[in-house]
């Protein structure tokens, strides 16, 4: 396991992050206590959480996350784990879920509700500080000045130790920190957003952003919804997976053309004789602008071979592959 430096902040976070939005709904408390379990003592130190988790949301599964992390944690050191949560974006997000659970709906990005929904995360999480605070998605509606103070009244009551972003934009990002600089206000340290080896959206002024303004980049959907283990070649559906449980999901990672390019890194990556999953993210743990590599399970072999990608390291050669079959259309 490596260790880094998430942005410009004093956390130094494992380079693989476990997600737990699959927690206290597709996974059980004691399954997921175990996959817990056995990613930390594996030296991973950073785990990633949401108060709008387990997911796909719902009123009955709002907290459930949060929730068995709390009841972890209480069996650990606090000061050994860096544990990261997430505040619930406005309704009008690109998900199109309406959770007009949390706060009826009301998710503003102001200082009355993000200070209730800290309370929230700290109540079910069992501490008295989040290491990492996030916003899970862009509020256009609240003034970023107003967004940014919100935050730093929570740092300084010792609640949250640093924030960052998720689902931000180049421009979003931009902004936050220019205007956290020029009003002297907390900074931006960290940005969670989709990066994988085949959805590379992230390469297109983003990690420009994160390697300039020092913001650490969190890379999550590093599978691509599992597409990059092979599953799904060929168009096979298996009972059970992600895209044949929730089709909505298919409109993302589910098309013809990703699966092609799918098939294709699977194909690499098992000539140079590796499970095409531990490639996948051993690839986004190689890249520049990335300080971790994030992922959830819902089985526990799942959490096994995203720990045996931390000691994998991609040749030159199958780099170059993955790269050449990258610009094939």
């Amino acid at each position: 396991m490596q260790y880094k430096r998430l942005g410009r902040s004093g956390l130094r976070v494992s380079d693989i992050c476990l997600g737990t939005m699959t927690m206290g709904g597709q996974v059980s408390e004691v399954d997921s206590l175990r996959m817990l379990d056995r990613a930390f003592d594996a030296g991973v130190n950073f785990i990633d959480s949401a108060e709008q988790y387990a997911s796909p949301p719902t009123p009955q599964s709002y907290g459930k996350s949060e929730e068995i992390v709390g009841k972890w944690l209480k069996g650990k050191q606090r000061d050994a784990v860096i544990v990261t949560s997430k505040i619930t974006g406005p309704n009008d997000n690109m998900y199109g879920y309406q959770m007009n659970h949390i706060r009826h709906g009301l998710t503003a990005f102001d200082h009355h509700m993000i200070e209730r929904a800290v309370d929230g995360s700290l109540r079910r999480l069992g501490t008295d500080y989040i290491d990492l605070y996030q916003t899970h998605w862009p509020d256009r509606h609240t003034p970023m000045e107003a967004q940014l103070d919100a935050m730093e009244r929570i740092v300084e009551a010792g609640k949250v130790r640093y924030f960052g972003v998720s689902n931000e934009t180049p421009w979003g990002l931009t902004r936050l920190a220019a205007m956290a600089d020029h009003q002297r206000l907390p900074r931006v340290v960290s940005i969670q957003n989709l990066y994988n080896v085949i959805q590379r959206d992230a390469e297109i002024g983003l990690s420009e952003v994160c390697l300039e303004e020092g913001i650490g980049f969190m890379a999550y959907s590093i599978l691509a919804m599992g597409v990059l283990t092979g599953k799904y070649s060929g168009g096979a559906l298996p009972k059970g997976t992600r895209l044949e449980a929730f089709p909505r999901y298919r409109s993302w990672v589910g098309s013809p053309a990703m699966l092609s390019k799918a098939d294709r890194f699977v194909a690499i990556a098992r000539d140079a004789g590796l499970d095409p999953a531990v490639a996948a993210i051993a690839w986004v743990r190689g890249r520049p602008f990335v300080t971790t590599a994030l992922s959830s399970a819902t089985r526990q072999e799942q959490v096994e071979t995203f720990l045996a990608a931390a000691d994998v390291t991609l040749t030159d050669d199958v780099l170059d592959a993955i790269e050449q079959a990258h610009q094939m259309r």
